[in-house]
């Protein structure tokens, strides 16, 4: 084993250069010793020793394919001895046969050339067990003689059947077959050897190492996405007419530049909405507004906005719809078809009589003595005050009812809440809708007089109508 070795390291460390050139072989046999070991993989981690090892023969054909690869399918025959059966210590007869690939790193002016090698096989044992395994190692081939190479091997290989592993040591020779010349091919014809083509079966030019170039743009027809149309490398090959950056077959518009963001059209706002379908070519703006602003942001482009800083309809042109003209938008006027001041909400200020008539309301509506019973005279009050709602719809009244400081301050709560619901129901008997009135009692808790004298406590005893624009 130690010997093997030896020979395998001085093999890789010869470093012969000559001025002949090595000669390219088409085809080749080979022919070598083989070492077997099945031992490794149970010696605890510990390559087997040479008296471990079962010896065999290869019998092999190489096939040169271009200068980085040769297909090898070698044939190998011997005894093994298999430490993990029964047989252990009685060899036994073992065949098997590979389809591997060369990979290598040749020099036509060195004499010394290693390589790689990986593959698929199948191993018979005893002539009655096949099972597939895969070899991988490296070898080194030392020409001799145009026609006969010295060849050492090392390779492992995995069983896929059992978990099994064992090492194959060759070493032999590897014999050209048919006529050897010094000088080196050139199948296509191309003056460029096959040994230095990428493409040798195809003629092509010394700039592309052989390969064939048809639109004349320096890019390989095999690297190149549009091989009939001559195009930049940045590209792969493919034309920009408009010089962009976007391929003509990607471009939208081929014949006007344009960034990728539009698929190559123009967009001289950068608003992402190419030119030809912006209405304001010059202006960013949104998509949905067909690139136009919209400075005040009520979806009417300024274009077509009468009034663009202030948001508006477009019923009205962009401006704010305000159908009374009070000054007072639609949407924010309670009397959109009555013109009123903002401070009312767009609604009509209460006439003046009609402000009197609530004043007098509260002031004159009475009830019966310690009751929510109205007086007879506070009814012709309270009917007046009916139609001061009616004629200004948009008014809502509050009534709130409130006590003097006579009595239980409970009691007091409790008349004026009932005061102030009989003059609720009251109105809505005659018709005001109860959505436009709320009653509340306050009880003695908001005097507007001094509650010591008759007439304080009097003006204290009251029911208050506030009419106002909600």
């Amino acid at each position: 084993m130690r010997n093997l070795f030896i020979l395998a390291s001085l093999l890789f460390t010869l470093q012969f250069t000559a001025s002949a050139q090595a000669p390219e072989a088409r085809n080749a046999v080979t022919g070598k010793f083989v070492f077997i070991d099945h031992y490794t993989p149970y010696l605890n981690g510990e390559l087997a020793t040479l008296d471990q090892m079962t010896t065999g023969m290869e019998l092999g054909y190489t096939r040169w394919l271009n200068r980085l690869f040769n297909l090898h399918v070698p044939v190998r025959f011997g005894t093994a001895d298999l430490p993990q059966s029964s047989l252990r210590g009685n060899p036994v007869p073992w065949l098997n046969v590979d389809a591997t690939i060369q990979i290598k790193t040749f020099d036509n002016k060195k004499w010394l050339n290693p390589y790689l090698v990986a593959g698929i096989g199948a191993a018979m044992t005893d002539w009655n067990e096949i099972t597939p395994q895969i070899p991988a190692g490296v070898g080194l081939n030392l020409r001799m003689h145009p026609s006969f190479y010295l060849n050492a091997q090392v390779e492992h290989r995995w069983d896929l059947t059992e978990d099994a592993k064992n090492m194959h040591y060759g070493i032999g020779g590897v014999f050209v077959l048919g006529d050897v010349k010094d000088k080196p091919v050139d199948t296509d014809g191309d003056g460029i050897t096959d040994l230095e083509d990428k493409c040798p079966l195809i003629p092509g030019s010394i700039e592309l190492k052989g390969c064939p170039d048809a639109d004349g743009d320096g890019i390989a027809d095999a690297d190149d996405a549009c091989p009939d149309q001559a195009g930049p490398a940045a590209l792969k090959g493919c034309p920009d007419a408009d010089g962009d950056g976007i391929a003509d077959a990607d471009d939208a518009c081929p014949t006007e530049a344009g960034p990728a963001a539009t698929k190559g059209c123009p967009d001289r706002d950068n608003d992402g909405i190419v030119d030809s379908e912006d209405q304001c070519p010059d202006v960013a703006g949104p998509a949905n507004l067909m690139g136009c602003p919209d400075r005040d942001n009520d979806g009417i482009p300024d274009i077509k906005d009468k009034c663009p800083d202030v948001p508006g309809v477009a019923a009205n042109n962009g401006c704010p719809a305000d159908r009374d003209n009070d000054g007072v938008a639609d949407a924010e006027d309670r009397c959109p078809d009555q013109a009123g001041p903002a401070s009312n909400k767009g609604c009509p200020e209460l006439k003046k009589e009609e402000k009197e008539i609530v004043q007098i309301a509260i002031q004159n509506v009475q009830f019966q003595s310690n009751s929510s019973v109205l007086t007879n005279e506070s009814l012709p009050l309270l009917d007046q005050l009916v139609k001061v709602l009616t004629d200004n719809r948009a008014y809502h009244c509050d009534i709130a009812g409130h006590t003097d400081s006579t009595g239980e301050d409970e009691y007091n709560q409790m008349l004026s809440e009932k005061r102030a619901m009989t003059c609720y129901n009251y109105l809505v008997e005659k018709g005001i809708s109860a959505d436009r009135l709320t009653h509340t009692g306050f009880g003695e808790t908001k005097p507007v007089a001094d509650n010591s004298t008759a007439e304080g406590r009097r003006a204290n005893r009251r029911v208050e109508f506030d009419l106002q624009v909600k």
